[in-house]
This record gives structure tokens, C-alpha cells and sequence, in this order.
């Protein structure tokens, strides 16, 4: 356990899942306090327990949908009348589509996904700014991308457009707010085991998964989610201070494939 985040804030959204889970529990690790978001209750609570217990005094959790814009200004809210402060934003949280290519995608799917991969991560970038202008202190922001902002193979045409859309936004906001000292990032990570796959459950375009598997001859280990997230802790540092409106690939090569 180390003491570099000692005294700061940190949210992440889609804490209860896998990654965010990992990066929430590295910066506890690191003595941040951590306010772990998620919409998904009994995943939530039992992540908090857990968390708590290793890391008493240093965790809120609250459930949150990112998508409400009242919500999560709340959210902001309440972190900083909870720890004073905030200093760190994840943008975590991110839903799969089915694979369905442009041609076989229903509205519905395209709005939902566009909504919670895009529109989200505006709506709490948009507070966290502001919260990070009123401290006068600067922040820094680091959105959960894809190497699929990279390829048009690896999944549906929903979820690629959202995450090339993260990158349009990483950029725009690093720009727009590199004078006060607000930093933005965005890591685009490989192949991990999550619980994104959850997407699936009630359905999957086969013709268009079985495309982008024939598409894949290169065929990477799983990325470990506690080396994803201790990439996350560094570019969020003093120590990782020069990268703004960097994108970071962290996919043990896939996206050089």
C-alpha cells in the first residue's frame, strides 16, 4: 500500500464490474478515498462491503444512473460533501451492444448504448469540470475507451461509434481545459474478463460476431484488469502529469494487429 493518493478523491463509475472494481480497489490501495458509482444495486453493495472493510473510513457508494443529468450533478454533490474535494473522475461504466451491424441495429440498442458509453461520460465530465474549476486545483479525467475505436471488426456498430466517440471527446476536453490545469485521458484496453458480456444475455447478432471473429487472426491474452488499473492509477498521477489528451492503449498488442 502506498500513500500517493493520499487526501484525494477519486469516482468511478461502473465500479461494481470488473475493471471498475479493480481501478476503485487500486486507488484504495493507494489511500485515495473512492466513491464507487454503479446502477447496479445488489453489485454495488456487495463491492462497497467488501471495499469498506479493507478500506474503512475511505468509501461511499453510491447508485447512481449516469445517464440523468440531475443525477449525476447530485452525484458530485454528495461526493464532495462527503471528502471536501474531487480530483480524479473514471469514466468506467459501459454497456456491449449485440454485434449488430448498421444494416440489422434497432434504434433502441444504438440510443441505449450511445447513452451510456457517450452521453454519460459527458454528463459526469461535464460536473466533474466544473467542481474541478470552482477547487481551482485542476483534476483529471480518464475515460474508459476500446481498442474498437481502433477497428471496425470488433463489435457492433453501436458500440464502435461510441468509443470513437470518447476519443473525439478525451481530445476536445484535454484541449479546452489544458490552461487550468485539468487534464484528460483515455485508455483503450483490450480483451478483459468482465461482466460486460452481460449484454448478451437476452440475445446476439451470430452473423455479426461470427464476422468479427473471422476478422480476428490475432487472437492476445485476456488483459489482467489489476495491470489495466494500475495503468489508470499512474496516468491519473503527478507522476503521469505530461499525458493530456493521450490515448493509451492497454491491449497486449491488439491494437497493433
Amino acid at each position: 500500500m502506498t500513500d500517493s493518493y493520499r487526501g484525494k478523491t477519486v469516482i468511478v463509475t461502473g465500479a461494481a464490474g470488473g475493471l471498475g472494481r479493480a481501478i476503485a480497489q487500486a486507488f484504495l490501495s493507494a489511500s485515495a478515498n473512492v466513491v464507487l458509482v454503479d446502477v447496479n444495486p445488489a453489485r454495488l453493495a456487495a463491492c462497497s462491503s467488501e471495499l469498506s472493510t479493507s478500506y474503512p473510513g475511505h468509501v461511499l457508494a453510491l447508485q447512481v444512473n449516469i445517464t440523468d443529468e440531475s443525477a449525476v450533478e447530485e452525484m458530485i454533490n454528495t461526493t464532495t460533501s462527503k471528502f471536501s474535494t474531487l480530483d480524479v473522475l473514471v469514466n468506467n461504466a459501459g454497456i456491449m451492444d449485440h454485434y449488430d451491424p448498421v444494416g440489422g441495429l434497432e434504434k433502441a440498442m444504438w440510443d441505449r448504448v450511445i447513452a451510456v458509453n457517450l452521453t454519460a461520460p459527458m454528463l459526469t465530465s461535464k460536473y466533474a469540470v466544473k467542481q474541478f474549476l470552482e477547487q481551482e486545483q485542476g483534476g483529471a479525467i480518464l475515460n474508459v475507451s476500446s481498442t474498437s475505436a481502433l477497428k471496425g471488426f470488433i463489435a457492433g456498430a453501436a458500440y464502435t461509434a461510441s468509443k470513437h466517440g470518447i476519443i473525439g471527446l478525451t481530445k476536445n476536453t484535454a484541449v479546452f481545459y489544458a490552461k487550468k490545469n485539468i487534464r484528460c485521458i483515455a485508455i483503450l484496453p483490450g480483451p478483459m474478463q468482465t461482466n460486460v458480456g452481460d449484454a448478451w444475455a437476452d440475445g446476439m447478432n451470430e452473423e455479426g460476431y461470427e464476422t468479427m471473429d473471422k476478422a480476428r487472426a490475432f487472437d492476445p491474452e485476456l488483459c489482467e484488469l489489476s495491470k489495466v488499473a494500475e495503468t489508470v492509477l499512474h496516468l491519473c498521477s503527478q507522476a503521469g502529469s505530461v499525458c493530456n489528451g493521450a490515448c493509451v492503449t492497454v491491449d497486449n498488442a491488439w491494437g497493433a494487429w
